[in-house]
């Protein structure tokens, strides 16, 4: 195995001056107002987070046990966060055949581009998991000074770093095992759900480590489980044995992520074959279908099912909202339906395109909501007449995934549009969360006020569609410097960079 990394360095920049030009630069982001909106909310959410946690902490400064138990359980939740980061991070890349693309005509090996994508994978991966624990490393740090970095490499940068490469290297294992199998087209999906099988089995384990943990603390034994392994090290035979071990570990574990990944890429199907009753295919349109047969879709219902059926059998939460999660296909339904606007006479309205995006997301939540609703009734009738604000939650999913796409179209199914759209969506609900939180509204005045954000979603949404297609036909004249500086008149039809679209599909 042989592995460039200067040229996986050199495809790593390249990555990193598409994701500025292409996506920082896209939807709302255009405008500099919104890029410093976002950025000051989001500094407002880190500063409200950190605040908290520093008065709280304040307190137990001097008390290093406690401290300890803090860590400890933190590393428990932190793999947590970091298997639901890694799955989030390989579904958005299920269908990332555009973003590949760029990298096709360069001299590198699929290894070589593997090292490339794994350092953004990587990173999206550690802005996810790293959130939750933001605020406790900063209070630590300021707390303790220099004395919390030892806490923080045991239980928080070292635990991160071996869960994501042990997870990459089942990854590959599993894709390996497809192929075996002859399963090549769907392997990213099939792990995929291989994957969250996993994390449901730990998340049932979680329940007995952090008892596990609290109730040493409280006997004042030295008790530690297998996911603070790197903490219990560090502590019981020193910093410098245990980092090296750790260090070993990773350099171990990325061999082997390099060493299984295979050759010769291999194309992911962007569709799978899905069977209906004919009477029912004539109902759905091909927005309903675009959506339905896509491979992000097929992942995303197999997710929802498997924690329905887990929510089912422990009731930590009404089994309906499991379905919320059906909604991640809606975030390339924008993007990957735009040839059925450029088809001649499929000019509509933007109100109507925009109903066709959502009347999918209600096919697909209809679909299994209906059946699940059924089964909840049939194990609990009192869950069933609770069902209510889950199937309004799985409505607003469908709403703020569809507005997503939108406002921060995947161009090149490019999936750091869609983190990025994420993430903005994430913090902005999480500043107006804490602040209901703050001023203590009355229900009806929570309701009325999510229901005006939803309909200002659908307004944006829609102005989002109408200036999307106004730039891809150039009703408002020719866009862009270089064209601009043209003396013909600008090509009426984007072909999306696709040479073999023939200009009758773009409506001329």
């Amino acid at each position: 195995m042989t592995v460039r990394l200067r040229h996986s360095a050199a495809l790593a920049r390249m990555l990193l001056v598409f994701f500025r030009r292409r996506v920082l630069r896209i939807g709302v982001l255009r405008s500099t107002p919104v890029r410093v909106f976002v950025v000051s909310v989001a500094a407002l959410l880190l500063g409200a987070m950190c605040t908290a946690a520093y008065f709280f902490l304040k307190p137990l400064t001097d008390d290093m046990a406690v401290w300890r138990l803090l860590f400890d359980t933190s590393t428990v939740s932190l793999v947590l966060w970091v298997q639901i980061a890694f799955l989030l991070v390989k579904v958005l890349f299920i269908n990332a055949e555009g973003m590949l693309q760029l990298s096709y005509q360069l001299p590198v090996t699929n290894r070589e581009r593997s090292v490339a994508f794994l350092l953004y994978e990587a990173t999206m991966t550690t802005i996810v998991a790293g959130a939750g624990l933001i605020s406790l490393v900063i209070s630590a740090l300021i707390l303790l000074g220099p004395s919390a970095v030892p806490y923080i490499f045991a239980s928080v940068v070292l635990p991160a770093a071996l869960t994501y490469l042990t997870l990459s290297v089942l990854y590959q294992l599993l894709a390996q095992l497809w192929a075996l199998a002859r399963l090549s087209r769907i392997a990213n999906v099939l792990s995929v759900l291989a994957l969250f099988a996993l994390l449901a089995v730990y998340v049932t384990q979680m329940q007995a480590m952090i008892p596990d943990i609290s109730q040493a603390y409280l006997h004042k034994r030295t008790r530690h489980v297998w996911v603070t392994s790197v903490s219990w090290a560090w502590h019981r035979y020193g910093a410098m044995p245990a980092f090296t071990t750790a260090l070993i570990l990773l350099a171990v574990l990325l061999s082997l992520t390099l060493v299984l990944t295979p050759n010769q890429h291999v194309r992911q199907s962007r569709y799978v074959s899905v069977g209906v009753n004919r009477r029912l295919s004539g109902l759905l349109g091909p927005y309903d279908w675009c959506l339905l047969r896509s491979a992000q879709t097929v992942a995303g219902v197999a997710m929802a099912m498997a924690l329905f059926v887990f929510f089912l059998l422990r009731p930590a939460m009404n089994p309906m909202w499991a379905f919320t999660v059906l909604s991640l296909g809606g975030l390339y339904q924008f993007t990957s339906t735009q040839g059925l606007r450029m088809l001649p006479g499929a000019k509509v309205s933007a109100w109507r395109v925009y109903g066709r995006l959502v009347r999918a997301q209600v096919v697909l939540l209809a679909l299994f909501a209906v059946p699940g609703l059924g089964i909840v009734a049939s194990v609990d009738g009192h869950l069933f007449f609770q069902s209510g604000p889950a199937l309004l939650g799985c409505m607003g999913g469908a709403v703020m995934t569809t507005c997503i796409s939108i406002v921060f179209p995947a161009e090149k199914d490019n999936p750091f549009s869609v983190f990025l759209g994420l993430s903005v969506v994430g913090v902005v609900l999480a500043v107006t969360a804490i602040g209901l939180g703050m001023l203590s509204l009355p229900p009806w005045a929570v309701l009325g006020f999510l229901s005006a954000a939803s309909v200002l979603f659908v307004w944006y949404a829609v102005q989002g569609i109408e200036s999307s297609e106004s730039r891809r036909r150039n009703e408002k004249g020719t866009v862009g410097r270089e064209v601009r500086r043209r003396s013909h008149s600008a090509d009426h039809g984007d072909r999306g960079g696709n040479a073999s679209l023939p200009h009758v599909l773009d409506g001329r």
